[in-house]
């Protein structure tokens, strides 16, 4: 079956950038801010140099052969979905926005408990867009607990996988222990994967070494990003970048398979060029697109799963640019056959989510997906073509045959974009379309909801998590 496909490096240069990756790790290491991991490393091979930690060569290698090269990827409800490692071209919600445009005013503002909630029907309901994440950063909440308090959201309100993570050291456990709540193999048929970001250059923090450290312990998936900035965060070149991104997810996995060896990764990314006039990073730019594509290759060399934030816009309102910056690098990622991509309904250089372009990006996976997918084609159909032909021109065209009114009901459907005549047009922009499918989905659709004994425990865990930080009753949506 013919499929489009994308390849951008080519062996000798994959191996190239591999091997002088190791060599930054064994000869400029990795800085770890969290002392239980820094003497973790340092005692099972990583070697202490000044206040950085060297990976050896062969250290690295040994662990990413340890690392799975696939692992199956479940619902809510135990449901295999996707088995990451193949190209599964799984899509969530770019996540952690700081800031939502709100679907009835259309002002920009920080977004609340109930906006995740919302979003979260929103993207349960949508039919390419496989996955939830915990998209926004509640601002109706206290600090402490804004983290769990996600995760609370997506499992009560949806049943589809989730990409998260924590921002502190110690609620990463609560959040473990509200997944407990809904199946005790959480960890052998996982449901959530947790991203823990490395600061480029080369530097885990407390919060994201320890977390790795304790989802390694458990079992979890843990998504490792690495987020150079072209100039800014990393060398100027793509070629710099790419160096530098490889050299700092091998250095999480390598931490991962030390704690516990199989431990599931994914080896991810959020690449960006720093614009030199304003100073803000523009993930869309071509050269971060490249950056991203490049990666992925790296990806499939070592045999690991591979996520990336693209099908997004650095735009932040939803016009043309937030269009095209949405279509091409989307389509660009599932012809690179990542198995994660994180980007639906953000804008505004990852600080932003809008509803309405939830629903208007989920029509563009729609098409990224069917162009991924290919066509068929074969000596037996081209036989049947011919024939068809033959009966076509004597009929001058091809719509009464049975073949045809077969495979029409195949072609892809539309569910926002106009496809209509001009005098069928109803005159309605698509961004108008996309804002009435959101109330009407918010007002008609029912999501599909944890079961209300499982609620109640899930709530009780959350509970503890407030009175953790003697915050008085938790806010419940």
């Amino acid at each position: 079956m013919p499929r489009p496909s994308f390849y951008l490096l080519s062996r000798d240069e994959i191996e190239l950038v591999y091997s002088k990756a190791l060599e930054v790790l064994s000869t400029v290491g990795i800085k770890i801010e969290d002392e239980l991991v820094k003497n973790f490393l340092e005692s099972n091979g990583g070697v202490k140099k000044d206040n950085r930690t060297l990976i050896p060569e062969e250290l690295a290698k040994e662990a990413l052969k340890k690392a799975p090269k696939t692992f199956d990827l479940y619902d809510r409800d135990g449901k295999h979905i996707a088995t990451l490692g193949e190209g599964a071209n799984i899509f969530a919600p770019g996540s952690a926005a700081i800031y939502i445009i709100d679907h009835r005013s259309k002002d920009v503002r920080s977004p609340l408990l109930e906006d995740l909630k919302n979003a979260v029907i929103i993207t349960d309901y949508l039919k390419n867009v496989d996955a939830q994440s915990t998209m926004l950063v509640p601002d109706d909440l206290p600090p402490q607990v804004r983290d769990f308090s996600r995760l609370y959201v997506v499992i009560k309100y949806s049943k589809k996988p989730v990409v998260t993570g924590a921002f502190t050291v110690e609620n990463i456990k609560f959040m473990f222990d509200m997944m407990k709540v809904i199946r005790d193999d959480f960890n052998k048929r996982p449901w959530a994967i947790f991203d823990v970001t490395i600061s480029s250059p080369l530097s885990w923090s407390k919060i994201t070494a320890r977390n790795l450290y304790d989802l390694a312990k458990e079992g979890i998936p843990a998504e490792i990003i690495s987020m150079p900035q072209l100039s800014a965060t990393a060398p100027a070149t793509v070629s710099g970048g790419l160096l530098l991104h490889t050299a700092e997810v091998i250095s999480g996995t390598v931490i991962a398979e030390l704690v516990s060896p199989g431990s599931p990764i994914i080896y991810g990314g959020s690449t960006a060029v720093l614009q030199p006039r304003y100073g803000i990073p523009i993930i869309t730019a071509p050269e971060s697109v490249l950056l991203s594509l490049a990666y992925a290759e790296i990806a499939k060399y070592l045999r690991l799963p591979s996520h990336t934030y693209l099908g997004l816009s650095d735009n932040k309102i939803i016009d043309y640019q937030a269009g095209a910056e949405t279509v091409y690098s989307a389509v660009l990622a599932v012809l690179e056959k990542f198995d994660i991509i994180s980007g639906p309904g953000m804008l505004e250089n990852e600080l932003t989510q809008s509803l309405e372009k939830l629903i208007l990006d989920d029509e563009v996976v729609g098409i990224a997906k069917r162009i991924a997918k290919g066509f068929s084609l074969s000596a037996d159909e081209l036989l049947q073509d011919i024939d068809e032909i033959k009966d076509g021109i004597n009929k001058r065209h091809f719509l009464s045959s049975p073949r045809t009114r077969k495979l029409v009901r195949e072609f892809h459907a539309y569910s926002i974009f106009d496809i209509t005549t001009r005098s069928a047009w109803d005159k309605r922009e698509v961004h108008d379309k996309a804002h009435d499918k959101v109330l009407e989905i918010l007002k008609t659709y029912t999501p599909t909801m944890l079961d209300k004994d499982l609620i109640k425990r899930v709530e009780e865990v959350y509970a503890s998590a407030w009175k953790y930080y003697n915050l008085g009753n938790p806010k419940l949506v």
